[in-house]
């Protein structure tokens, strides 16, 4: 008994998400029961389709000191392109629980974007919910300054199963619609068009993956060529943006969105 009622606050929480199934207070009631797991700094539901800008169907910031802010609006504006999350989304992803070093790339951290925008937007350590839904993804990301340790990860292990559940019996009972009509997003090609260069297919897509957060042997990996030719690709693109180096080049692009 004395047990059960220490979890009281958790199955009254429990309750109120099943309440809310379908109804406008689902997420906040889902992301207020996963609190009182794991401390998090900010939460966003976003619906991800390749070729779209997401659709943020609920966003909530817990950080006292920090109000609103313009980082939702670069997100939809292009910053999402560069998003891990949104990237594994696009290229095929199971449902489940998965952590920002599962998907990202293997200098993600040491990218501008990272640095620039993701640290402060987000946070060093995010963990999302996914599932998929008539074509698209629906993510529930969990964000914080502060990694998350192998044990709070273990504690939204438990509970997992459950929470996507209601995460798909919310969207079968919202009937909520993934958007065929929406204007396509647009790509890094024509981002990098903006600024005015012609670079050819291989530099914009070494531009890409620079941008995103990989090493230069993790290009050549998954372009299929070698170390050194993506060092004369970077040095092309960059001789052809007038940028000194990724800094830049992450600023430039900033600039065309």
């Amino acid at each position: 008994m004395d047990a059960l009622l220490k979890e009281l606050p958790m199955h009254q929480g429990l309750a109120r998400v099943f309440g809310s199934l379908g109804q406008d207070g689902f997420w906040r009631g889902l992301v207020d029961t996963l609190r009182l797991l794991v401390p998090l700094d900010n939460a966003l539901v976003a619906l991800m389709q390749p070729g779209r800008v997401p659709r943020l169907l609920a966003d909530f910031e817990f950080r006292a000191a920090v109000g609103e802010s313009e980082d939702l609006a670069d997100y939809c504006a292009g910053m999402y392109l560069l998003d891990p999350f949104y990237q594994a989304a696009c290229a095929g992803i199971a449902d489940g629980l998965h952590s920002l070093e599962a998907v990202a790339p293997d200098q993600f951290q040491q990218s501008e974007y990272y640095l620039s925008y993701f640290r402060s937007a987000v946070g060093s350590g995010e963990l999302q919910f996914l599932i998929n839904h008539e074509g698209a993804v629906l993510g529930l990301s969990l964000g914080r300054q502060a990694s998350f340790s192998h044990a709070e990860f273990g504690r939204l292990l438990c509970v997992r199963d459950w929470v996507l559940a209601a995460m798909r019996r919310h969207l079968q009972l919202s009937a909520l619609d993934v958007p065929t009509s929406q204007p396509a997003a647009g790509d890094f090609t024509a981002m990098l068009a903006g600024l005015g260069a012609r670079l050819s297919e291989r530099e914009s897509e070494t531009a890409r993956l620079i941008l995103q957060g990989f090493s230069s042997k993790a290009i050549a990996q998954r372009m299929g060529i070698s170390p050194e030719t993506v060092k004369v690709h970077r040095r092309n693109l960059y001789h052809k943006l007038d940028v000194s180096g990724h800094a830049e080049l992450f600023a430039r692009v900033l600039q065309t969105h």
